[in-house]
């Protein structure tokens, strides 16, 4: 665990989510499940200090473009300067309450996939029904969302259909792996 993850989570554990960061285990298991066999639109959702992000740079391709949204201030001055010298990785210090918006400005509607491991479950339900209207809204028919949580309540979330749901072990605390669709009756 780094200073900074150490740092941010004393100064607000609920918005932090974890007690560590992912293994890398998890990282590379979600990554993994993103397809860059051509150029695809990527958003993560409060990334942190980038684990995840960094498996998933890793894996794409150069027109691929990767949207980083951080709500938390420290976090992002650290993405800013960690994918500094990556023009594919676009950093947003913004609120994920906001997504269709902020990929409009950014002419990114209808991201292939987004990403988030933000802790839906021990969330006020106000807000977590807002945060998952969000997503859905901002996502087109070929999109999926990809989510790691302690519960797999999102996959019987009206607003998504499941489409593969795994559990990892390797992770402290072991997570479930959910790839998610818009609902069809959401389209419509």
């Amino acid at each position: 665990m780094s200073f900074l993850f150490f740092k941010r989570l004393l100064a607000n554990p609920i918005r932090v989510g974890y007690i560590v960061p992912s293994s890398p285990f998890l990282t590379r298991k979600t990554a993994r499940r993103i397809d860059f066999s051509k150029p695809r639109i990527v958003v993560e959702l409060g990334p942190g200090e980038g684990c995840h992000t960094r498996q998933i740079v890793r894996r794409m391709n150069p027109a691929s473009r990767l949207i980083l949204i951080e709500l938390d201030a420290h976090f992002v001055e650290h993405l800013e300067k960690q994918f500094a010298n990556d023009a594919r990785v676009t950093v947003v210090h913004g609120d994920a309450l906001h997504l269709p918006e902020t990929l409009d400005s950014l002419g990114c509607a209808d991201p292939d996939y987004i990403v988030s491991g933000i802790p839906f479950t021990i969330m006020e339900r106000n807000l977590r029904e807002q945060l998952l209207a969000s997503i859905a809204r901002a996502m087109g028919p070929e999109s999926i969302f990809i989510t790691y949580q302690f519960s797999r309540q999102l996959s019987e979330h009206g607003l998504f259909e499941l489409k593969r749901s795994e559990h990892c072990l390797f992770n402290v605390p072991p997570l479930n792996l959910i790839e998610l669709k818009k609902s069809v009756a959401v389209e419509e």
